[in-house]
């Protein structure tokens, strides 16, 4: 038996279409919510609509490990868990769509075929990143925390949260600004990965995915992330300022 088919998913490219899992049975846990990002302990079985059994890790050394969000699980499993708490037990159907698609999973999973899955939420740990509201923020900038507000230039034009920095960190093409890690250190500077670091876009949804890098792949230890974005920040009413520095 092939083990771990869900990790797969990373290398395959999926059509999302307006495609929904169904959920057969559903037994809540009580414990920590899975929120994005969160790390998330999981016993699986999946299965043909058959009943046939295709991959389990019941039994195995310890759960599946996966963090919401980085597509390490193809999405329908993704779609199914996220939400849920430590201790759900549930059972989905998930569409071929959501799944292994036209190209189905290697000599296991045939093409466009939906898949069962019945699941158990072990543990769940928070992201290793901190998400706080607007007004943490401007406490920790007064804190000289170094708070990145990191949309495109263009967006900076409609003003910038009093006390934060701004560079680009991915450009409209989605590719990544190199030099915003210089950036970080000299703003850092001995401080290094203690520095208190929160990082602000537009709807917060970048931020986070940049937060995520900077605390799991980067060893920052100390970052936060806007919730909401400019866009919350705005719909509190609260002021924006020019970002050119001679204003």
């Amino acid at each position: 038996m092939k083990k771990y088919f869900l990790i797969i998913s990373l290398f395959i490219c999926f059509n999302l279409t307006a495609a929904e899992i169904e959920i057969i049975s559903d037994k809540p846990g009580d414990g920590k919510k899975i929120i994005y990002h969160s790390w998330v302990q999981i016993e699986y079985t999946g299965s043909f609509e058959s009943g046939e059994v295709f991959d389990t890790n019941i039994g195995k050394d310890r759960p599946l490990v996966v963090q919401i969000g980085m597509k390490e699980v193809i999405p329908g499993f993704e779609r199914g868990i996220i939400g849920t708490t430590k201790g759900t037990k549930r059972k989905i159907k998930i569409p071929a769509e959501l799944a292994y698609g036209e190209k189905g999973g290697g000599d296991v999973i045939p093409p466009n075929t939906d898949l069962i899955f019945e699941f158990e939420i072990i543990d769940v740990l928070d992201p290793h990143y901190k998400m706080i509201n607007s007004d943490e923020l401007i406490k920790r900038i007064k804190d000289n925390a170094v708070a990145l507000d990191i949309r495109l230039e263009n967006q900076w034009e409609n003003g910038v949260i009093k006390g934060t920095f701004q560079e680009t960190a991915f450009n409209k093409d989605g590719k990544f600004n190199v030099y915003l890690m210089d950036k970080v250190r000299a703003l850092a500077a001995e401080e290094s990965q203690n520095i208190e670091i929160i990082f602000i876009s537009h709807d917060g949804e970048t931020a986070a995915i940049l937060g995520n890098a900077f605390a799991e792949d980067l060893g920052f230890k100390n970052v936060s992330v806007l919730k909401g974005g400019i866009l919350q920040w705005l719909k509190e009413d609260r002021k924006l300022v020019s970002h050119k520095k001679d204003n």
